[in-house]
């Protein structure tokens, strides 16, 4: 076996970051890093450079929203999402109703969206 292949991960990964005069270092004694320890790193690199860990977390949260939105756009320019029709029409009913203004009671609406008949 090539020993200049497999020693290659016995080397240490350095990543550092620096920002208004602080500067932060996270060693770990590895190259072959996974995706979560990687995260961990910058994780520890935003939290060392004064953000709050809160932040973090939301931008993590918002981002996550935004990659899932980005998804569905994509599935239905491929067509591989289409709403249901039934969904299309309590939608298109839904937005009818609240342009005219109109109060709407839950108990109105099936389990589908769609308005129940009404009894005579």
């Amino acid at each position: 076996m090539n020993s200049r292949l497999t020693t290659g991960f016995n080397k240490p990964t350095i990543i550092t970051a620096q920002q208004y005069g602080t500067k932060v270092s996270v060693e770990l004694d590895h190259s072959d890093t996974d995706i979560d320890e990687l995260f961990d790193v910058f994780q520890t690199l935003v939290v060392g450079l004064g953000y709050h860990e809160s932040a973090w977390k939301q931008w993590i949260v918002d981002r996550a929203d935004e990659y899932k939105e980005e998804e569905i756009e994509n599935a239905v320019d491929m067509g591989i999402y289409e709403p249901s029709p039934e969904l299309k029409r309590a939608a298109e009913e839904y937005i009818k109703l609240m342009n005219e203004g109109e109060q709407l009671d839950e108990n109105e609406f099936d389990d589908y969206g769609s308005r129940k008949t009404k009894k005579k």
